[in-house]
């Protein structure tokens, strides 16, 4: 049996229909049986763009893997075969709107009473409470309201829509993570429980640091307006001979590189210019610098030297040049695979790898009703479960985490684990610390505070002898270790993969480097932001009519990735249920960008030159966009999705005269004619009041969202009700408000976040509590300089 298949044995439905439809892939990609269900006629996705010779692509991509039923739930004869196989499934996924299950008597809590053991994970744009959950959304309004969107896009000009479906996809990552924490809680309880997910919540905490951030300056007062400035001088973006690169010097050490790379000019010789803060504030000097430095160069040739005189700088693809890159090709970042019945192309082939091997789908999406005889036959053993729901536990108590994360990604994936009850143990030193701790000057920065919550400092000299003998007796305590260093190192320091199984067998290893533990470019080092030129998504989120990339500010994929590894975690954790050994998983961060754009580059894998950047457009109907409403920099995002919502948008708007133009009668002549349309739309919203605009429409049933900001959401109403803004009180920063939870789970308490630690905060309790190292040898070891300790004083706890 394949090592990849980690959830082998675990059963699925899955009824997610557009959104989420991600979650029940990402789990038939690990090894689950998943049962896709959907009505006779089709799933609503099925008529997705893009398209291929009439094909949802859309559809397609985020089924593979999976078996299909049709089923229609009106019927009282459907509704039968659907509880014959949840008696026999694990889980079922779902994203029908709050009270529609409940109509057909089958409401979560009705169908756990049923099937005691069942799992219910609910996947809806607002969640099952709060005063929008019964709003209408598309991926665009979720982006447009989760903070996603308004960092992206020239200042300007109109803020940048995420390519591909974010909202929705970063929900159904979540979502199958939430889901299998289930799982592991019933391994102790025995018990199902409902899962409410709200994609809104999910979207809000991949952002970035940009919440926490808004919040710190509330509380001190500060109340500057946050600006969209494209890629910024944070990530920068620069023309080339023959494209763009994107550079990013944040160290001492890059920027000394770099200045030597330039020829060592005697007017950037001053200290003053290693100080981040100093380049920041002079970005618009040094772009000069940096273009007149890349003209004449290839960008190929560029990235190839800075990756080797360590600074970390990007080529921007486009989708047909990523399916034809060198170090993607030679990773097998694409496979060759049959999509749907009958269409065979190059394919994204995952967002994973277990023990070397790749974890994907293994077979195509299903044609309608495809495995509907055999799984109508198909003899189900009815799963055992407890009837009575036990008090909440966290699902993940008495497992241990040894955090090796820099940055964001690994550091997020410690941070989900510990909010639901691991005992994470962050390793670092004051010598060599976590880069995002002291970013900006001090030992703590609202980033380091939001990835590092609630977990225990440890201070360790990983140099010294001492250190690695202390480090191996952790390893040997632990269940999984997190690691997302430059490719090698942990090798270097004693601790690669080879190591931790000799050392614990049972033990788990998850790392994500930058593109890939192999390949040509294995070596190569950057931040979440470089990854997206070479996955495609600089390209794409951009304005089609302009003539450079647009740019962003955005850290993604880092809180994102930092999903898949703590979903790898646990997946991990459920196999070693039945095996009692660990696995080393690995979740590239450039493959989570090709996964995220995966049916877009299906698309340009089928019809070469076809994919570009739409802007704030979509295939699947018109007016669909960010339109400008009263005040500076004010947006809402609209989104017409088929005739319906074209009639309801006319009513909404009085039934103005053009909008009785004839070209408007079809979705074709709206899609052809959709400047004119976009023109008029806009002269209705820009003297209204954003906010007005979303509820008016919202009113009629027409998707529309306010496009917020960080500060925005901490006075949203919605964010508000559903307790999103989690106060803590940071020491080294104040009052900080964290971003709360994505979901609620009826048999897990509530997320537990609390304080980052200082370094080496808990070192002599993990030494007692863990080590059991006697107290004179103990503070022998801190006398030699092998762990580093800091007395603690109360703080950390969350803030009244």
């Amino acid at each position: 049996m394949s090592s990849t298949r980690l959830l082998r044995g675990l059963r699925v439905v899955d009824l997610a229909d557009e959104r989420g439809e991600l979650c029940g892939r990402l789990l038939a990609d690990l090894g689950a049986d998943v049962i896709r269900i959907e009505p006779p006629g089709g799933a609503r996705s099925r008529a997705l763009p893009p398209l291929h010779d009439g094909q949802s692509l859309y559809f397609a991509y985020r089924n593979m893997g999976k078996r299909g039923l049709a089923l229609e739930l009106d019927d009282p004869a459907g509704r039968a075969e659907l509880h014959r196989q949840l008696a026999g499934s694990d889980a079922m996924l779902e994203s029908f709107p709050p009270g529609w299950l409940r109509a057909r008597d089958l409401a979560p809590a009705a169908l756990i009473e049923r099937h005691p053991h069942l799992i219910v994970t609910s996947i809806t744009d607002f969640g099952q409470t709060g005063p929008y959950r019964d709003r209408v959304a598309t991926s665009a309004v979720v982006d447009a309201m989760s903070g996603q969107m308004w960092r992206a896009g020239a200042a300007d000009r109109e803020p940048l829509i995420p390519p591909g479906a974010f909202g929705h996809d970063i929900a159904a990552t979540t979502a199958a993570y939430a889901t299998l924490l289930a799982c592991h809680q019933r391994l102790r309880s025995g018990a199902g429980q409902h899962i409410d997910l709200s994609a809104l919540e999910a979207g809000a905490q991949c952002t970035d640091w940009s919440y926490p951030a808004a919040t710190l300056a509330r509380n001190q007062g500060d109340e500057r307006v946050e600006k969209r400035e494209g890629s910024g001088a944070m990530y920068p973006i620069y023309r080339c001979r023959d494209g763009f690169v994107r550079l990013v010097i944040f160290t001492p050490r890059q920027w000394r590189a770099m200045w030597e790379w330039l020829g060592s000019p005697e007017a950037f010789a001053d200290p003053y210019w290693e100080l981040l803060p100093s380049r920041l504030t002079n970005g618009d000097v040094l772009a000069g610098l940096y273009e007149a430095h890349f003209a004449p160069m290839a960008m190929r040739d560029i990235c190839v030297q800075a990756q080797g005189r360590g600074i970390a700088c990007t080529p921007v693809l486009t989708p047909d040049q990523v399916l034809e890159n060198e170090h993607l090709v030679a990773r097998g970042s694409f496979v060759e695979a049959e999509i749907a019945p009958g269409l065979r192309a190059r394919v994204a082939a995952g967002f994973h790898e277990i023990d070397g091997e790749r974890a994907g789908a293994r077979g195509p999406a299903p044609a309608l009703d495809e495995h509907g005889a055999a799984l109508r036959a198909e003899p189900l053993v009815p799963r055992a479960g407890q009837a009575a729901i036990p008090l909440p536990a966290a699902p993940l108590e008495g497992v241990r985490v040894l955090d090796f994360g820099v940055g964001g990604v690994g550091t997020e994936g410690g941070r989900m684990l510990a909010e639901y009850g691991a005992d994470v143990i962050k390793v670092e030193s004051s010598r060599y610390p976590d880069f995002i701790r002291v970013i900006r000057g001090s030992e703590m920065s609202w980033a380091y505070a939001s990835s590092n919550r609630s977990k225990r400092g440890f201070g360790l000299n990983l140099r010294h002898p001492g250190g690695r003998r202390i480090l191996r007796e952790l390893v040997r305590r632990a269940d999984v270790v997190i690691e997302n260093y430059a490719t090698g190192k942990q090798d270097d320091l004693g601790i690669g993969w080879a190591d931790v199984q000799r050392m614990n067998p049972r033990c788990s290893m998850v790392s994500s480097q930058l593109l890939g533990s192999r390949g040509p470019w294995a070596h190569w080092t950057g931040y979440g932001p470089s990854t997206q030129p070479m996955g495609g998504m600089v390209h794409l989120w951009s304005y089609p009519d302009a003539s450079a990339p647009a740019g962003g500010g955005s850290a993604f994929p880092d809180h994102l990735t930092g999903r898949h590894v703590a979903l790898l975690a646990v997946a991990a954790l459920l196999e070693r249920e039945r095996s009692d050994r660990g696995h080393h998983c690995e979740a590239a961060q450039v493959e989570t960008v090709t996964g995220m754009l995966g049916d877009l580059l299906l698309l340009a894998a089928l019809e070469p030159g076809s994919v570009g950047p739409l802007g704030n457009r979509s295939q699947r109907g018109a007016p669909w966009g960010a339109y400008p409403c009263a005040g500076d920099d004010q947006w809402c995002v609209i989104t017409v999705r088929d005739d319906a919502d074209w009639a309801a948008l006319c009513r909404a708007l009085g039934s103005p005269d053009w909008a009785s133009d004839d070209r408007w009668r079809t979705a074709q002549g709206r899609l052809a004619g959709q400047v004119d349309l976009d023109a008029c739309l806009g002269s209705w919203t820009r003297s209204r009041d954003k906010y007005a605009v979303a509820r008016e429409l919202q009113a009629a049933g027409v998707p529309a969202g306010p496009m917020l900001t960080a500060r925005e959401t901490l006075d949203d109403a919605h964010f508000a009700a559903r307790r999103f803004e989690r106060p803590v009180a940071q020491p080294g920063l104040g009052l900080i408000g964290l971003d709360g939870p994505a979901f609620r789970a009826m048999g897990m308490p509530d997320a537990r976040v609390e304080a980052a630690p200082r370094v080496g905060e808990h070192t002599r309790e993990i030494c007692r509590d863990v080590l059991v190292i006697p107290d004179g040898e103990l503070e022998a070891l801190i006398d030699e300089g092998v762990l580093e300790v800091r007395p603690p004083d109360g703080a950390g706890r969350p803030a009244s």
